[in-house]
């Protein structure tokens, strides 16, 4: 279905709703790249799982990320959203919070539609992991984060720290469907989008009712995780992102392809221990079979082969 020509902006007509750590930022700056979309600034603006609310998560680093940059505020919001024919928003905590996302999105934008990419969740949550260690937020080994979860959630920390609790597709997926209907949800499997990036986003033009566009320079990975190499670069970056006056400095001198290639060198990533992948793959073990009794044919294949 094409964007209504009548529509002059003012609110999305597409959301990437998730999942975390699942290829949804690679996927939001290159279908901005399209000459007849634009993209909301910041990506996540978090509006819709929080309206009118200020922010105030616990975890470590929350307030200068989450805290900082979230646009709760209806009008800020909507003033995000221009004229082009498809206006996108990519907030991954719309998916994890449907209770109140479903209602917002009802409220501000009803007719909009919905892309999820899924990535296989035991490799998701070790995504997640490592994307916070490698920005120095998180300390804790991967098997003390998971067995830390429950106290962390309840203390306020925000839905990246969630590890494993982030990675319960079907149960976050429902409410959209039953609200909104299958046919105004694109799903795609996290493996497809890496192996053939061009493909995902022909899927999602198609989707989203703009014509086909050659892109070209898809190969780069976004928001990678690890482990530093050098602490003292990675504190050095950390410290620009947490000074407003140097990261907005830092981000008009330096492409962001550049900054990503950067930082994604100085990262390692070590192998995930055995004993964290046993206890996930058992927490996930019904949500493979779950997922195809909701979704049919458009499952994962990781959630066909289980």
């Amino acid at each position: 279905m094409s964007p209504d020509p009548a529509d002059s902006g003012g609110r999305p007509t597409f959301l990437i709703i998730g999942a975390a750590r699942s290829g949804t930022t690679f996927l939001a700056r290159h279908l901005a790249r399209h000459r007849d979309v634009s993209f909301s600034d910041p990506k996540e603006t978090h509006f819709l799982a929080f309206p009118d609310q200020q922010l105030a998560f616990t975890g470590p680093g929350d307030a200068e990320t989450i805290n900082r940059v979230a646009v709760t505020d209806p009008t800020r919001w909507h003033a995000l959203f221009d004229d082009a024919p498809a206006r996108g928003e990519g907030s991954v905590s719309t998916l994890y919070h449907p209770d109140v996302a479903v209602d917002t999105i009802r409220a501000h934008c009803p007719d909009v539609r919905l892309i999820a990419v899924l990535r296989e969740p035991v490799d998701r949550a070790y995504s997640a992991w490592l994307y916070q260690v490698g920005r120095g937020f998180e300390t804790a080994s991967f098997d003390d984060a998971l067995a830390d979860e429950g106290r962390r959630i309840a203390n306020g920390w925000h839905h990246i720290w969630h590890y494993e609790a982030m990675g319960h597709y079907p149960s976050q997926l429902r409410p959209f469907i039953e609200a909104f209907g299958r046919d105004r949800l694109l799903v795609l499997d996290h493996a497809d989008v890496e192996l053939d990036p061009a493909t995902a986003l022909d899927r999602c033009f198609a989707f989203i009712g703009v014509e086909p566009q050659e892109l070209g320079g898809l190969d780069a990975e976004v928001n990678r995780g690890g482990q530093p190499r050098s602490q003292a670069l990675a504190g050095a970056m950390s410290r620009a992102r947490r000074v407003e006056p140097l990261r907005q400095a830092v981000k008009k001198l330096v492409p962001f392809a550049v900054r990503e290639r950067i930082r994604s060198a100085n990262l390692d990533r070590p192998p995930m221990p055995t004993d964290a992948r046993d206890r996930l793959r058992a927490a996930y073990a019904d949500d493979g079979p779950a997922l195809v009794d909701l979704l049919g044919d458009a499952a994962p294949r990781w959630a066909r082969d289980r």
